[in-house]
């Protein structure tokens, strides 16, 4: 058995072991970034009462119309 053999084969497979954890490195460092920044809450817009009545019978009118094409089905 070749020393030198074995040790070029072991130093060609460290180099591919660093390339595979660098690129798993640069994976977990980005995994946080993504998607709303932590700890920040959205701020929600106040609906009015009317608006709010508003939006009820339009998703009525939703549900009505669903319910229509259910029924002739």
């Amino acid at each position: 058995m070749d020393v030198r053999k074995v040790l070029e084969d072991l130093r060609a497979y460290k180099t591919q072991l660093d390339q595979a954890i660098a690129v798993f490195d640069r994976l977990a460092r980005n995994r946080g970034k993504r998607g709303r920044p932590a700890g920040k809450e959205s701020a929600r817009r106040p609906v009015s009462p009317e608006a709010r009545k508003r939006m009820a019978a339009a998703q009525r009118k939703r549900w009505a119309a669903a319910r229509m094409k259910i029924d002739k089905s």
